[in-house]
């Protein structure tokens, strides 16, 4: 866990700095990116680190007001990476199918408010039910060190508020990545079965396929890593909280694969989307005989 957090902030920060500074990024898409990069840092510095000294301790040490703390920022983020996703995929539909409504509402200052809107949202709806004592988090070492509502009658509500949700969301960017997959598939073999195409459009289209790549990275890693974590919030709806059906070891699981997330985001980014790659790598302090030696090499 400690290994996973040290990648995540790492490479995370990274990816924050270089969408900041390189002005080539500054661009609607890459709004909701930088979002989710940012939903990630937040999970390396205020989720991560809490669950990684519980293991090490095999308890929790840290009192009851940062277990609130991670456990209301643990529900604020996991929907809002289903929801910036879904809103990326939704958006590449639309440019594919509804390029004049695309054009309308997606622009940099709407994705930006589109972006804020979901912040505000997910903080409101989360935070009424936790500060008027309607939900309350604590440790279950039975289940994982992490601070989630237990499984109580007074609390089942609640849990039944956030299981449909997160659901909600999840199936919804499953369906609509599914439309947006066979869309672009259909497109691209039109666009490629024109007798004429200019070098111009051929450059646009092979950019476009590129993004379309790390776009269908990112949003197949949640969707399969983030499976065993929704799978559990479902089985767990009929669950007594004496009766433990669920092993401590599944739990542990599906919260390492919740983690893993954050560190594979920006090597998908990187993997799939050579220009941020190349940025990524300058981003990165090289050692001061590397320079050296290319400073040498330009001068002869």
């Amino acid at each position: 866990m400690l290994l996973i957090n040290l990648a995540a902030i790492t490479g995370n920060s990274l990816m924050c700095l270089v969408l900041y500074k390189k002005p080539r990024f500054h661009t609607a898409a890459n709004t909701f990116t930088l979002s989710l990069t940012i939903c990630h840092v937040f999970t390396s510095c205020l989720v991560m680190p809490f669950t990684a000294g519980s293991l090490v301790a095999g308890e929790w040490m840290f009192g009851q007001t940062l277990c609130d703390i991670q456990g209301f920022v643990f529900l604020v983020l996991t929907w809002m990476p289903l929801q910036l996703l879904t809103i990326m995929v939704a958006r590449r539909y639309l440019n594919i199918t509804q390029l004049a409504f695309h054009h309308k509402w997606f622009s940099l200052n709407r994705s930006t408010g589109m972006v804020m809107t979901c912040w505000v949202v997910d903080v409101v709806v989360l935070i009424f039910p936790t500060t008027l004592g309607a939900t309350t988090f604590q440790i279950s070492p039975k289940r994982s060190l992490l601070c989630t509502g237990p499984l109580s009658r007074g609390n089942q509500t609640v849990n039944i508020f956030d299981t449909v949700i997160t659901l909600a969301l999840f199936i919804a960017l499953l369906i609509i990545s599914i439309m947006a997959l066979y869309t672009i598939r259909k497109h691209e073999a039109t666009f490629w079965a024109r007798r004429r195409v200019s070098i111009v459009n051929m450059r646009i289209a092979a950019e476009a396929k590129i993004t379309d790549k790390a776009l269908l990275g990112l949003t197949t890693e949640i969707l399969l890593i983030w499976m065993p974590f929704v799978i559990i919030k479902l089985v767990e709806f009929p669950i007594r909280p004496e009766v433990v059906a669920i092993p401590r070891q599944a739990y542990l699981a599906s919260t390492f694969l919740w983690f893993v997330v954050p560190v594979l985001h920006p090597v998908t980014c990187g993997a799939l989307y050579r220009p941020f790659l190349r940025e990524l790598q300058r981003a990165v302090p090289r050692k001061r005989l590397r320079l050296n030696k290319v400073h040498a090499e330009h001068a002869i």
